[in-house]
């Protein structure tokens, strides 16, 4: 189920701090089933956080729009379904190598967790 963000939300969330940020996302990603990457003609965005290579995730699509601009503005986003992060994408991540930003913003990467971390995480939030 994709919920629509209002203009108000959108202020208040884009103000939390990362780690806030971060608890929120793990609630909404298991509320809402979705995870929201971006995506170009060549495949899924990343960046450099912390010395390592990591995909940016949000909670909802205007989190992510937020982030379409400059080098990323042919970019979209896309939902990724959280049974199928779950059951291909935790595994995928892993054996690239590849963390994970959680809920970044303008000021940093947010948490940067491995994708093992975000499953355990997400595995407890759904079982709550």
């Amino acid at each position: 189920m994709e919920y629509q963000l209002n203009q108000d939300e959108l202020d208040k969330l884009v103000q939390l701090t990362p780690e806030q940020r971060y608890d929120y996302f793990v609630h909404a990603a298991a509320d809402l089933d979705a995870i929201w990457i971006l995506v170009d003609d060549e495949g899924f965005v990343l960046v450099s956080a912390e010395d390592e290579r990591c995909i940016p995730v949000w909670p909802h699509a205007e989190l992510a729009e937020l982030w379409i601009d400059g080098e990323w503005s042919e970019c979209q986003a896309q939902s990724i379904p959280l049974t199928t992060w779950l059951e291909k994408w935790t595994t995928g991540l892993q054996g690239d190598e590849l963390a994970i930003a959680v809920f970044p913003d303008a000021e940093g990467p947010g948490v940067v967790v491995s994708p093992v971390e975000l499953e355990e995480a997400l595995q407890a939030e759904l079982s709550e």
